[in-house]
């Protein structure tokens, strides 16, 4: 009765908010109280712009310190400060939830979620299996209800979504129940930021003080790295984790040792972009040379020109990469699949894809850009012909890009000064109270 009472009491005080009277100022954050995606690029754009008055809230008090050592205007979303522009600011820029800000205070506010990836695996109210699947589907009225109490801040929808095609706006559309009259037709902030401002993109070599022949991102997507270990599984003992119960699936899907020799031997640098969860891994593979871990980067969008081929299963992050033609590998480890365990109802499902996916050049069934093997992965890094898109290849590439990102001459800074913000004087001075 107690965590009832809360959830109404939420509700009350969101639905409150709506009465505040608020000033042209936009408050901004990210998921899991990080400095990261598309609201940081166009957080770091105003204060360089200074367009409007533009505020980072967050729940971490060392990513408060480090933008207030730049300069710039940031609050914890709990101190006076926060509670106060939260309740004033006219304008919400998140990256997932309104939650990355403040979730019981968003109501009078023009809600714009940014949105942090590009849907390929089920997003949202598209979710029909696996762990998430009743926070946003309800059997009746009682549930729906029941939900939207429970689960407050993913039952609020956006005012305005960024959407950078036709078909970005029906997937966008359908997992956030909106209308057309919501979306906008746009870049986004992180992909379109280093165009800007081509000059603070970051160099490899600076940061390594190594200059490598090639650099090779992995960025996997299915986040268990470690699953129930069976006695009668014989090939999955080799794996086994300290507390003798658990596989580490990456240990079975790479041998790091000779992944690690074929680097040093070609000069190639290999990056790994983890789930925030697996934070754990790094330092079983930083042990490696030429293997370096990058999951505690805020992003990677100003080395992504750098990067020469991209690994992953099914990371969103290809799509982006489409931008700068980079190469793809999608690496789905036959043995992986064997040392999973059924599936759950605890369970995510890995393939739980939108159906599109599979008619994608490319991304659906192109044996040419398919591994399944350790052994297959290592003849592709061997060859040249895997750093580069072939005339074969070229045309499939082409055709992605235009399905994800047509009409991309829209500019995210200036759709949204022009048509959300509705100003496009930008002589705006802020003064701090």
């Amino acid at each position: 009765m107690t965590n009832l009472m809360l959830m109404m009491l939420r509700k009350i005080i969101y639905y409150s908010s709506a009465f505040s009277p608020r000033s042209e100022k936009a408050v901004m954050g990210s998921y899991e109280n990080q400095f990261s995606d598309n609201a940081k690029y166009l957080y770091i754009h105003w204060q360089q712009t200074q367009f409007i008055r533009a505020i980072w809230i967050s729940g971490n008090p060392e990513v408060i310190a480090a933008l207030h050592k730049r300069g710039f205007e940031a609050y914890h979303r709990r101190s006076f400060l926060g509670l106060f522009h939260c309740l004033t600011a006219k304008y919400y820029f998140y990256n997932s939830y309104i939650g990355d800000i403040n979730q019981n205070l968003a109501k009078g506010a023009i809600k714009v979620n940014l949105w942090h990836g590009s849907p390929l695996k089920k997003i949202e109210f598209d979710i029909t299996s696996g762990p998430l699947t009743h926070t946003f589907q309800a059997s009746n009225s009682i549930n729906k209800l029941t939900n939207s109490l429970r689960y407050h801040q993913q039952h609020i929808k956006p005012d305005i979504m960024l959407s950078p095609s036709p078909m970005m706006d029906k997937l966008f559309m359908s997992a956030f129940r909106l209308s057309d009259k919501q979306m906008l037709r746009s870049g986004n902030p992180r992909t379109d930021y280093h165009k800007r401002y081509p000059e603070q993109k970051l160099s490899f070599t600076n940061l390594f003080n190594h200059h490598f022949d090639k650099v090779i991102m992995y960025a996997p997507t299915w986040k268990l790295q470690t699953t129930k270990y069976h006695q009668t599984n014989l090939q999955a003992k080799s794996h086994l984790t300290e507390d003798k119960n658990e596989i580490n699936l990456y240990d079975v899907a790479f041998n790091w040792k000779v992944l690690s020799e074929h680097l040093t031997i070609n000069n190639q640098l290999f990056l790994i972009r983890l789930d925030a969860n697996e934070a754990q891994l790094k330092s079983e593979f930083n042990q490696y040379p030429n293997i370096v871990d990058i999951s505690q980067w805020q992003d990677i969008y100003p080395n992504m020109h750098e990067v020469d081929l991209l690994i992953t299963d099914q990371s969103s992050l290809c799509i982006d990469f489409l931008l700068n033609q980079t190469p793809t590998l999608f690496y789905i480890p036959s043995d992986i699949e064997k040392l999973m365990p059924k599936k759950e109802s605890s369970q995510e499902s890995y393939t739980d894809n939108y159906d599109y996916v599979d008619t994608l050049p490319l991304y659906g069934n192109d044996k040419a850009v398919k591994v399944s093997s350790f052994e297959a992965l290592l003849m592709k890094l061997e060859s040249d012909e895997s750093f580069y898109i072939s005339a074969k290849l070229s045309q499939k590439y082409k055709q992605l890009c235009n399905l994800f990102w047509s009409e991309y001459a829209c500019d995210a800074f200036d759709v949204i000064e022009k048509q959300i913000i509705k100003r496009t004087d930008k002589t705006y001075r802020h003064h701090l109270p």
